[in-house]
């Protein structure tokens, strides 16, 4: 069953409020989760250097007057327009802020883009993440990136190559089967369908209670630090049979950097917007 949560106009999900939840930031590229995924369809051809991701981080308004990581009102997908960077980095150079928010809004100029669907069911698809392609591939020095998204309306995980150099997108790839890492939007959505599940909320604020003293568990509770992690169904699993197809994830909530209230017995089928007992 469903439990839509209601946001306030303007809200930005990728950051929590003032006195919510922290989200961790181990942020390691979820390249490494599409590699390592058994059977995944889609194969990209991607680096596994340092990458930007969507998260909760307040952007240099001196550098980036729009936020490269940003999912929200003042993502780059969103811009009317956006200029090419003053100078563009060598093939082997790490990312830049500006060359990021570059290519995400030249892809939102697509229709491989617009033709999706975003976590919030939006026109567009969602962003995970970006990071620099292999030179090694071609042999012209130019600037590239991979642009990985995710199509909720086909739960579709789709690639673009962006070549900085030129402005062109030079090819795009859909495949289903593989699940990077959650971002923080994700996971911050995910923390938000638990708390509105009548038999998750009740579990965990009870736990909550226990180690806080009575505290009640609500979006804002600031001694809660959320981080989780893509769930994909195995021979061991039962009742989320169709995660690893459909995007799902389980949050991990630590209490004051402290014990962990027990959230494995959930996975959020954030293609659904579902809470499903596991075991």
């Amino acid at each position: 069953m469903k439990h839509p949560v209601q946001r306030p106009p303007g809200s930005d999900a990728t950051e929590p409020a003032e006195a919510g939840p922290r989200l961790r930031k181990s942020r390691v590229l979820g390249i490494a989760s599409i590699a390592a995924s058994a059977g995944a369809v889609i194969v990209l051809a991607v680096a596994t250097q340092v990458a930007v991701q969507a998260t909760s981080e307040e952007p240099d308004a001196a550098s980036a007057p729009i936020a490269a990581e940003s999912t929200d009102e003042n993502a780059p997908e969103k811009a009317e327009t956006l200029a090419p960077p003053a100078e563009i980095p060598a093939a082997y150079d790490q990312l830049a802020g500006d060359e990021v928010a570059y290519v995400r809004f030249l892809v939102s100029q697509s229709a491989d883009f617009t033709a999706g669907s975003d976590l919030f069911g939006g026109t567009g698809l969602q962003y995970l993440s970006t990071d620099v392609a292999d030179p090694s591939f071609h042999s012209d020095g130019q600037r590239r990136l991979t642009l990985l998204y995710y199509d909720y309306a086909s739960n579709e995980l789709v690639s673009f190559l962006v070549n900085v150099t030129s402005g062109a997108i030079e090819e795009v790839q859909r495949g289903t089967g593989s699940q990077p890492a959650p971002t923080d939007a994700e996971t911050l959505y995910a923390w938000e369908l638990l708390l509105a599940d009548p038999a998750a909320s009740a579990e965990l604020g009870t736990e909550f209670a226990s180690y806080t003293g009575g505290a009640a568990l609500t979006r804002d509770a600031a001694s809660v630090e959320l981080s989780a992690h893509s769930f994909t169904t195995d021979a061991a699993s039962f009742g989320a049979e169709s995660c690893g197809i459909e995007r799902c994830v389980q949050v991990l909530a630590q209490v004051d950097g402290g014990p962990y209230l027990t959230t494995s017995t959930y996975v959020v089928n954030l293609s659904t917007q579902t809470v499903l007992p596991v075991s």
